[in-house]
């Protein structure tokens, strides 16, 4: 990545005469965007954040920043992309890059008077796409307090509370997701990873549970945490965001090289009751944005509509590999109340959001359904192990008993609606077994599954059902023996009397008595392989084991 001397973040732009926001001001505002290059300066309008679509690209219009999404770095699309947009008069281009940018990046950069930004590797585009388009719409907006700033723009909120505290300010939801944060650069290295990331980093999240700063800041503190000598941590100020008795997410300011300002905490107590209306406001676009990643993964799971275009409005891969993970309440958790339905919905989708980025999460009747790009089939027990979190997850935090199933990983979108059928046979075959796991793979469940299946296909076919195990039962239930549990552990020992009577709780010579009276009692031939096999299957078709 280019070199922090070549960023921009933070420093002030010359002044200009333009009304619009500049690159300079936008960048600042863009925490981790690199500034690779910019031939005709930074202070130059910006007109609007643009998606380059490789399929239908684009018409760029002047001052815009493009993303080049899905456009190689190193390949000759990169370098025309970025003459298009000089033709264009567009402000900037911003490509993935890894390590220094190619030198013929930089010579058609240069050529076409476009700035070259960097965007991390690890950053998704919509985040990029989002965090850019912010940044432009607030640029112009760093100097309004908290009580000027547009509803819903987080952004903005955080530049006006650190303008006044003197901070770096970050703006987390309830689990620690980073929605906004301002535009100082650097400050300290756990906040560099928070921005990237997304969220604050789990060493960090389990220093402050220990510390009890989560404990008190949710009790309605304003909250002081320094980390200590030998920490890269600067000291910090957090307040809970809250609606009613509802906590709404957090917001931290950050030290930089100067003391946070001696109003800072009645600024930030002040800016927590603004900023429950911008955290409601942006909770409902999000909802809305969940809801249509829904509508899209339910047409998935039922294989319905183009495969091409729905994984290019998920943003995703159409040949990728991909997983279902299935969850449903059981026992005496049915989940009624549709506060409590949407809460765990909230807590499977962030489960499958940290998991992988383009995941999607969507309930169809009392089954959650969660969508996973990216499966890596080397590591399928990763996502059992994802499920048996979430279920964990659920039980503590909701009080909600789940199981979850999950489907084989399947190499292309139109596959999904098989893996969706694994995990929902996981699931009713975990259903079985009250005493069994609560979470499983297809690979792990097959012979429940099998057995349920089975069962299915008997209970169509009464005829396929044996007589000779229908006359034990109506014996043991007329004279009160117990010749169908004696016949179940004589075949699951394969034959061997003392462990079968180990099992059945009895002397072996009782063992063989009962064994020899249940064949003259049925006339079954425990001499015949293909006998036992099909007693053995009809005893644990009848048990439902």
């Amino acid at each position: 990545m280019p070199s922090r001397s070549s960023r921009t973040r933070g420093k002030k732009q010359p002044a200009h005469g333009g009304s619009g926001p500049r690159l300079g001001d936008v960048l600042s505002s863009v925490a981790v965007f690199d500034l690779v290059c910019a031939p005709k300066g930074l202070d130059r309008d910006v007109s609007e954040a643009v998606i380059h679509d490789p399929i239908a690209p684009p018409e760029l219009g002047e001052g815009a920043v493009v993303l080049g999404v899905g456009v190689a770095a190193a390949s000759t699309d990169a370098v025309d992309l970025i003459a298009r947009a000089g033709e264009a008069g567009v402000a900037a281009v911003a490509l993935k890059l890894e390590g220094s940018a190619p030198p013929q990046l930089r010579e058609a950069a240069e050529h076409a008077d476009v700035a070259l930004l960097a965007v991390p590797p690890e950053m998704t585009w919509s985040q990029a796409h989002s965090l850019m388009r912010t940044a432009i719409g607030s640029a112009a907006q760093t100097d309004a307090t908290p009580g000027d700033v547009p509803l819903g723009d987080l952004f903005a909120l955080a530049n006006s509370l650190a303008a006044m505290t003197g901070g770096a300010v970050e703006i987390e939801d309830r689990q620690a997701r980073v929605l906004a944060y301002s535009s100082q650069e650097g400050v300290d290295e756990p906040r560099r990873q928070t921005i990237l990331g997304r969220r604050v980093p789990s060493e960090w999240l389990a220093r402050l549970e220990e510390a009890g700063v989560f404990r008190r800041l949710w009790a309605g503190e304003v909250v002081r945490y320094e980390a200590g000598p030998g920490f890269d941590l600067q000291p910090r100020l957090a307040v809970a965001v809250r609606a009613g008795d509802m906590i709404l997410g957090s917001i931290w300011v950050a030290e930089g090289d100067t003391p946070l300002r001696a109003e800072a905490e009645d600024v930030l107590r002040e800016t927590a009751r603004i900023a429950a209306l911008h955290l409601i406001r942006h909770r409902a676009s999000e909802d809305l944005e969940r809801s249509a990643r829904g509508e899209l993964l339910t047409s998935v799971l039922e294989g319905r509509g183009g495969v091409e275009a729905t994984a290019y409005r998920l943003g995703v891969p159409a040949d990728g590999s991909f997983a279902v993970l299935a969850f449903e309440p059981h026992g005496s958790d049915e989940v009624e109340d549709a506060l409590a339905r949407e809460r765990v919905l909230d807590l499977v989708t962030l489960y499958g959001e940290a998991f992988r980025n383009r995941s999607a999460a969507v309930q169809l009747g009392r089954t959650i359904y969660v969508l996973l790009p990216g499966a890596d089939p080397e590591r399928a027990q990763r996502l059992v192990e994802l499920a048996l979190d979430i279920v964990a997850r659920a039980r503590e935090s909701l009080g909600v008993s789940l199981r979850g199933g999950v489907g084989s990983i399947v190499g292309h979108l139109r596959d999904v609606p098989r893996s969706r059928r694994e995990a929902d046979q996981v699931l009713r075959a975990l259903g079985t077994d009250p005493t069994g796991p609560v979470a499983a793979d297809f690979d792990g469940a097959q012979s429940r599954v099998t057995l349920v299946e089975l069962r299915d296909f008997a209970a169509d076919r009464p005829h396929l059902r044996s007589r000779r195990i229908e006359q034990l039962s109506r014996h043991d239930d007329k004279h009160g023996t117990s010749y169908v549990e004696t016949l179940h552990c004589y075949l699951d020992a394969f034959g061997d009397i003392p462990r079968a009577a180990k099992r059945a709780n009895v002397h072996p010579n009782t063992f063989r008595y009962r064994l020899r009276r249940l064949v003259e009692v049925c006339g079954i031939n425990l001499e015949d392989p293909e006998e036992r096999l099909l007693a053995s299957l009809e005893l644990r078709l009848g048990k439902g084991s």
